[in-house]
């Protein structure tokens, strides 16, 4: 191949143009962008096979999760479903970091000064932003690694650690969010620019793109101090009146409804020891918990939910399961600690109850919707299995976690003409004020009560005395419910 090269070069070189040295320098020149090109040519080859290989990879892996999920049970099917999701989850967040550094990197450049300065005040400026970008890298790198923290580091208080990095990763959240949206108002002013709508006005949000930045960095943090603020105080009280039918005006039933106390990484003794004892000044007739109790295994925090132990009610405390408790945990192991407790749980089966004003009550409870999903042996919602042995004329109150649960519930005409009031959460109405409508699109109820005029039911949904995850929730958003069932006239 040099070989044809030389002379290819020799026979369309002029003689008279500058003799050998000339000849060799044009031989030399050619040569080299031959190789360039040959090599430009493998490399891409190379780069292809890479991408080809990355993307057989991770079909390859999906496949074995896929597979591996669909023929496995209980606990071991929990151990998948969860790694499966903390592949996804860590992959997606990755980019999603590149992309916040960039877009707050990028916005430093507004501390630049824009004349010229003496060079002791430009080194401030640039020592600042080597501050504020090593700060950035943490805080992406603590939000990076929150989900280790239901892992490794467990105790029945929340640690620093952990409560800074799920702080973090609420933080990361609103302000991709609000990134995104401070992106969208810069791409509309763009088009504006471009079709000569309200060009100055538009003009200046593309100029002023860094600020606009920062702006939602601010809103973020506002928003995250806003939520933790809440979480930090202790639950509020709301107070509900429920008119039913079947009741007379001296056979008013007083209820607590605990729902998603999520016993976990973020919540411990501490605030459980105080929960128990708001729930037990209300004096309630009987304590209903809705699921989504903990999210980890008695091992881990059995200690933390002790303080449920002392829960006490005329009438007795009921617990249906939460989803939860099949994606974080053994169920099986969660409704021994309860027995033990002096809890009933209430496994697709109810309870009839004789109060002292002679009124006949049946507390029901169904498994959670997820727990068909959650291949655990034996656990799947069956409504009519839980209201079995319901009288026509009791006062019938369903447990059923999920308010989409609570939906199939009243669309089936076999059973929902026997239920009076139907007892949900789930929703945490949304935690943070960005998902609020992602909720409220997801679920048939969202939060506070429900009438069903077609069976003249009620459904009442919890915002949830606690929280998933990071310590943070929408104003007044951790809630003890205080029910009152009255005499509709």
């Amino acid at each position: 191949m040099f070989f044809t090269t030389v002379q290819s070069v020799f026979e369309n070189v002029d003689p008279s143009s500058g003799g050998s040295l000339a000849k060799l320098e044009h031989i030399k020149r050619l040569t080299k962008r031959r190789k360039i090109e040959r090599m430009g040519k493998s490399g891409r080859g190379a780069r292809d096979k890479e991408k080809k290989a990355a993307k057989s990879a991770k079909v390859c892996l999906r496949a074995i999760f896929i597979f591996l999920r669909l023929s496995s049970t209980g606990v071991t099917y929990y151990r998948l479903v969860r790694m499966h999701s903390l592949v996804i989850s860590e992959f997606v967040m990755v980019l999603a970091s590149f992309y916040i550094y960039k877009r707050i990197s990028n916005a430093l450049r507004i501390l630049e000064p824009e004349k010229v300065t003496p060079v002791r005040f430009r080194w401030r400026t640039i020592c600042l932003q080597d501050v504020v970008k090593a700060l950035l890298l943490l805080f992406l790198i603590l939000s990076q690694i929150c989900f280790i923290f239901y892992f490794i580091w467990l105790s029945p208080d929340p640690n620093f650690l952990a409560v800074i990095s799920l702080v973090s990763v609420a933080l990361y959240l609103h302000i991709f969010v609000f990134l995104l949206l401070a992106d969208l108002v810069h791409f509309i002013a763009f088009l504006g620019t471009k079709i000569k709508i309200c060009k100055s006005c538009c003009n200046a949000i593309t100029i002023n793109r860094g600020s606009y930045t920062l702006l939602a960095v601010s809103c973020a943090l506002i928003f995250v101090c806003g939520g933790l603020y809440t979480t930090m105080r202790d639950p509020v009280y709301t107070r509900v009146k429920v008119p039913l039918k079947k009741l007379h005006s001296n056979q008013d039933i007083h209820l607590a409804l605990l729902s998603d106390i999520h016993i976990g990484p973020s919540v411990g003794t501490h605030r459980m020891t105080r929960i128990t004892q708001l729930t037990n000044q209300l004096n309630p007739d009987i304590i209903a918990i809705s699921g989504d109790l903990a999210d980890g295994f008695v091992r881990d925090f059995g200690k933390a939910a002790q303080p449920l132990c002392n829960l006490t009610a005329k009438y007795g405390v009921y617990f249906a399961t939460g989803n939860h408790e099949y994606m974080h945990a053994n169920v099986q192991e969660w409704m021994d600690f309860l027995t033990a407790c002096n809890i009933t749980v209430l496994h697709n089966e109810n309870r009839r109850l004789t109060l002292d004003n002679g009124l006949q009550v049946c507390v029901a409870g169904a498994d959670d919707l997820y727990a068909a999903k959650a291949h655990y042996p034996g656990h799947g919602m069956d409504a009519r299995k839980a209201l079995k042995g319901c009288h026509a004329d009791d006062t019938v109150i369903l447990l059923a976690h999920q308010p989409n649960a609570a939906k199939i519930v009243l669309n089936d005409d076999t059973i929902n003409k026997n239920v009076d009031l139907i007892l949900s959460g789930h929703t945490h109405a949304g935690q943070f004020y960005l998902f609020m409508p992602v909720v409220y699109i997801a679920n048939a109820f969202t939060r506070g009560l429900y009438h069903y005029t077609k069976t003249d039911s009620y459904v009442y949904v919890s915002a949830g005395v606690n929280f998933f995850g990071p310590p943070i929730k929408i104003f007044g958003g951790c809630e003890i419910i205080d029910l009152t069932l009255v005499n509709r006239n």
